[in-house]
């Protein structure tokens, strides 16, 4: 019997992260290009109930049963067992490889377990439809980040520019344009879990000043809409930096995302910001096409390990 493999996107919050745990909207965007990948297989010979994992990145080669209750991929299958009503372990192997930058705010817990989740439900005979599939990749985020909003799992799961609300349905969106991003890493690691608790500690202390920010990241969400929907990109830029000045005031930005920031508008992005949880992990940039070769270099100049490329394309509705 061939493996079965399936794979998840990473994900790139455009505007709205952290104001998103308050009920406010953001929107976010796939990053297909960075995957979290797995694939499933029989393993042949060995008594029945076992399963063997391989994870290069996770740094990961043991069975099941010798991972911690807490460990991402356990979870993540007890979570696709508990859900099918399957007492008995399956006997297999899975192997787990992914692109996706970890503590990086691109969504890497999200993609591993989407991943996961999908190839080992195929294996089972039962694939997970994606309502189900996001509810459980819902389930696995609370072990990683404590009280996630959502967005993360839904936008990997679906694959789609969405809006994003607490508690709402969320709407896909379509771009009237192909719109260009350079994502760069600060090279500062950092847990979302650690920065949406400090956030939490400042809005007990002082709810109505960082309650009325919030509330004014959540309306960027909104501009960013509808300049997507209308393919434009000026607005969309103004947004962008808008809402990074919001955050940078909240603490959730860093002098090495700063720098980053800082570096693209002057090489001529549209607008510039955090992605994801701050204090670290990655920025991204809005970037015309015919300035992505300076923005990346003035990125690479200004510290960046790595910067990547990616476009999301214009969509239209069906007639």
């Amino acid at each position: 019997m061939p493996a079965i493999a399936a794979s998840a996107c990473a994900k790139l919050i455009l505007l709205g992260e952290h104001a998103v745990v308050y009920g406010e909207p953001a929107l976010a965007i796939p990053f297909s290009g960075l995957r979290a990948r797995a694939a499933v297989e029989a393993w042949i010979g060995v008594p029945a109930g076992r399963i063997h994992i391989f994870a290069r990145e996770l740094d990961l080669d043991d069975e099941l049963s010798a991972l911690p209750e807490n460990n991402l991929v356990r979870h993540s299958l007890s979570l696709v067992l508990a859900e099918m009503g399957i007492e008995r372990l399956p006997t297999c192997k899975l192997n787990i490889s992914s692109e996706i930058p970890i503590s990086a705010g691109l969504g890497a817990s999200a993609a591993l377990a989407v991943a996961v989740m999908r190839a080992f439900s195929a294996f089972l005979g039962h694939p997970l439809d994606p309502e189900r599939l996001n509810a459980l990749a819902f389930k696995s985020e609370t072990l990683m980040h404590g009280t996630p909003s959502g967005i993360d799992n839904s936008v990997v799961v679906y694959e789609q520019p969405i809006l994003f609300a607490r508690s709402q349905e969320f709407q896909v969106i379509r771009p009237a344009a192909d719109l260009h991003f350079l994502v760069a890493d600060s090279g500062v690691k950092k847990a979302t879990a650690l920065t949406v608790n400090q956030l939490a500690q400042d809005y007990a202390q002082n709810p109505g000043e960082i309650g009325s920010i919030i509330h004014d990241i959540g309306e960027l969400s909104m501009e960013g809409v509808r300049a997507l929907t209308l393919g434009d990109q000026s607005a969309l830029g103004a947004a962008l930096n808008a809402n990074q000045e919001l955050l940078a005031w909240l603490n959730l930005s860093c002098p090495e995302l700063d720098v980053l920031i800082q570096a693209a508008r002057s090489a001529g992005a549209l607008g510039a910001k955090l992605t994801g949880g701050g204090k670290g992990g990655h920025m991204l940039a809005l970037v015309q096409p015919e300035k992505l070769d300076q923005v990346r270099e003035a990125l690479l100049q200004a510290g960046a390990p790595h910067v990547y490329h990616t476009i999301l394309k214009q969509e239209t509705l069906d007639v």
